[in-house]
């Protein structure tokens, strides 16, 4: 995994102070700060999570504490969503204590268990079982089975079994407090015995979850699935196996997720057996489409404004006839712009920021692009560079560079008669060495800079990033 960028602590999933503020990344053996490998996406966290916990029982742990190289989980505190990672062993060999009062045996065998064999918990296995004969898609329909893995040679007991064709689901109901730890050792015997393991819910909520409801969820392509009374008398009405299930579609520029939930048929189901995944909504593939559909529309955003801006500087329309496209803009710009919103046309500037745009410098930008004087009432394109070089220090190592990659150098020699744009070149080159701080770059517009014009990227922030010191 990659070091990740730093995150505004609000933004961040991982508690403010944990025990063991670093781990060690065992592929690579590089140490990271542990926030950052929590970072502040769920979705990818509890994925995250899963690939820890299995990781650690096949002994080949994603992460060690630095200290004790100890194998490391990622938990959860339970009044609030802040993470952590914990020894999987404690034995005081370490300076980091992470254990609590109980084991994850006493706790499972307090919890867990007693959950285990409820009333709700039997009755809901009865559910399934009707609901499955209903079908009729199943065969060797049955509670509590030992399934023996010829693969493996272990063993488990799953709470219903049945054959859909040549392939055993294993039926699971999740109640209470199923450890991460337990749902990856099933998630990994039935991946290697070949079936199928489906977790199903009494009830799934938007809000107020618990933890090990999610560590299912965010591991099943973000669907969950319910079976209650309701669903096992339509399933024997219609003669299908019928459930409800819940599941989130992501949002398009930045718009938040939606929560939804419908009664489906297990007929609509994809059911993914690589992945150990059963879904009615492929959140992963939406995800990956509205990624593609963003990127090609922002893709089309720098032609589409620079259409606009020669439109205004020409004098062919005015900020009214363009003001519908022009709001389109910053909702099509990268996600990580956390300060721009909706433009304003009056005057032109980004609400939830003090930036207005750098009108001049766009005017310039866009004359070194088209080798004409744009916006600024000039005849020639070597004005231009000169009331840039005099008036706007802060953009010259950019300015440069447009000339470079437009490739105006011949225009302005050309356009050079007197002699005094090589002046100024020498004059500024010599000043840029005494006074670098003069001519550091104004890096509150770089990001727009580099979205309207990314052939230009990365650019320069200091002299000494292109002009050599002596």
């Amino acid at each position: 995994m990659k070091q990740l960028r730093s995150l505004p602590p609000e933004a961040r999933l991982a508690v403010s102070d944990p025990e063991i503020p670093t781990v060690l990344e065992s592929s690579t053996l590089k140490e990271l700060a542990a926030a950052e490998v929590i970072g502040a996406d769920v979705d990818r966290l509890m994925r995250l999570r899963m690939a820890v916990a299995t990781s650690n029982q096949e002994d080949r742990a994603m992460y060690l504490c630095p200290e004790c190289f100890v194998p490391l989980s990622i938990v959860c505190r339970k009044d609030c969503r802040s993470f952590w990672f914990k020894h999987t062993l404690e034995d005081g060999r370490c300076s980091a204590v992470t254990r609590g009062e109980l084991t994850r045996e006493e706790i499972n065998a307090r919890k867990y268990n007693g959950a285990k064999e409820s009333v709700l918990h039997r009755q809901m296995k009865q559910w399934l079982v009707e609901s499955l004969h209903a079908s009729g898609m199943f065969t060797e329909i049955a509670q509590e089975r030992r399934w023996n893995g010829p693969v493996s040679g272990a063993w488990r007991r799953p709470d219903v079994s049945a054959k859909l064709g040549s392939v055993v689901v294993a039926f699971e109901v999740q109640l209470s407090t199923t450890f991460l730890g337990v749902i990856a050792e099933r998630r990994s015997f039935y991946l290697r015995e070949g079936g199928l393991l489906f977790w199903v819910f009494a009830n799934f909520n938007e809000d107020g979850r618990r933890l090990t409801m999610d560590d299912v969820f965010y591991n099943n392509n973000q669907n969950a699935f319910i079976v209650s009374k309701a669903t096992c008398e339509e399933s024997r009405a219609t003669g299908r196996f019928v459930l409800d299930c819940a599941w989130v579609e992501p949002g398009y520029w930045n718009a938040a997720p939606q929560f939804r939930r419908e009664r489906v048929a297990f007929d609509e189901l994809t059911l993914d057996l690589e992945k150990q995944q059963a879904y009615f909504f492929n959140y992963a593939g939406s995800v990956a489409q509205r990624d593609a559909d963003e990127t090609k529309e922002r893709a089309s955003w720098p032609s589409r404004f620079e259409n606009w801006w020669l439109d205004v500087a020409n004098r062919q329309s005015s900020l009214a006839d363009q003001e519908d496209e022009l709001r389109g803009f910053p909702s099509c710009a990268p996600r990580d712009w956390n300060d721009w919103g909706m433009l304003s046309l009056t005057p032109l500037r980004f609400y939830g920021s003090e930036l207005r745009l750098p009108i001049a410098m766009l005017d310039c930008f866009y004359s070194a692009k088209h080798g004409r004087p744009i916006g600024i009432k000039r005849k020639h394109l070597i004005e231009i560079a000169h009331y840039l070089a005099e008036s706007y220090p802060r953009y010259l190592l950019w300015f440069r560079k447009a000339l470079q990659v437009y490739e105006r150098g011949d225009l302005l020699v050309k356009q050079d008669k007197s002699g005094s744009w090589l002046k100024r070149v020498k004059a500024y080159k010599k000043d840029m060495r005494m006074n670098p701080e003069r001519y550091g770059s104004d890096q509150r517009h770089q990001m727009l800079f580099e979205f309207l014009f990314p052939e230009l990227k990365p650019l320069p922030e200091w002299p000494s990033d292109v002009l050599p010191q002596c």
